[in-house]
């Protein structure tokens, strides 16, 4: 029989996960089935299915529970219980942890242009180019721009080449199609930090602060390290739920709330689900799934 821990929750339970029982049961005994009855691959290839079609269900139950608790909570933080891990555990597929993580949390790069499509937002202007400085190459500030923006004038210091995409990236590694992006660039190495730590393509266009990581916080307009790390210690303990709570960190300028006021929120759109299989007997044994909170769809999967 299924059974439900609630790991360190403290109490909490999540529950479109207590009404998976049913469900579950019917779905992997069915894919089971069919991969018993039509598949004529290997067991691990049968199990593979098994894990897929057992994710996937616990990815929609949590979809629906997040979207429904977070839009009603109005904001987006760790403390909140449905982001702690939780687990579900059954003798014949083995135990499954759940986690959910809030996103929206660095620069966004779908969202980096007014309307128009080439203008840069006023209020994302200065971190941009403090984003490239920080990495040590700031002159790649204009010319990134120009390779996403959507008409096909060149920026200062930028240039417009034949291989430029001029639209919304659809995957971060899309950047390397520029040749002075390489992948330690992109990604970063050891000691060094890259674009990918610094932007997301997952966000509505607001950097939530319950959940930035302090390097981004603290180029953001108005804000320093000092700053970065007080807001880093104080949403340990409680969660920020609007620019109100800024003014409970010690120290913090009034003034620096109006300026991020266009750029910095408290709750996410996009979150990602690490599914992971602890007792695995062959197969795919992890997921990550990144949905959209607003429309409960699937935006990526990746099997780990």
């Amino acid at each position: 029989m299924y059974s439900f821990s609630q790991g360190r929750r403290g109490g909490f339970i999540l529950v479109s996960v207590l009404m998976l029982g049913a469900l579950l049961i019917t779905s992997a005994t069915a894919f089971a089935w069919f991969a018993r009855m039509h598949s004529r691959s290997s067991v691990r290839e049968r199990i593979t299915l098994v894990n897929r079609s057992m994710a996937l269900v616990l990815a929609r139950a949590t979809i629906e529970h997040v979207a429904t608790s977070s839009s009603r909570a109005g904001y987006d933080s760790t403390l909140q219980d449905w982001f702690q891990p939780f687990s579900f555990s059954n003798d014949e597929l083995g135990i499954w942890v759940v986690h959910i993580t809030p996103l929206d949390d660095k620069i966004p790069l779908r969202n980096l242009f007014l309307p128009d499509g080439s203008t840069l937002r006023s209020e994302l202007r200065n971190t941009w180019e403090d984003m490239w400085g920080s990495m040590g190459r700031r002159e790649l500030a204009p010319l990134v721009l120009d390779f996403i923006s959507g008409d096909l004038r060149p920026r200062m210091g930028g240039a417009q080449r034949e291989t430029h995409i001029n639209r919304a990236p659809l995957d971060i590694s899309e950047f390397l199609i520029l040749d002075e992006i390489t992948p330690d660039i992109l990604h970063g190495t050891p000691g060094n930090l890259g674009m990918a730590d610094y932007g997301t393509l997952w966000s509505e266009g607001r950097i939530n602060l319950n959940v930035a990581p302090v390097h981004v916080m603290e180029i953001l307009p108005g804000m320093d390290r000092m700053l970065a790390e007080r807001i880093a210690e104080h949403r340990q303990r409680q969660a920020l739920t609007g620019m109100d709570d800024l003014s409970d960190i010690p120290g913090f300028p009034p003034r620096t709330r109006g300026l991020l006021m266009n750029i910095a929120g408290f709750a996410s759109r996009y979150f990602m689900i690490r599914i992971m299989l602890l007792e695995d007997a062959g197969g795919d044994s992890g997921f990550n799934i990144i949905f959209d909170k607003n429309t409960g769809e699937i935006v990526r999967w990746e099997e780990i």
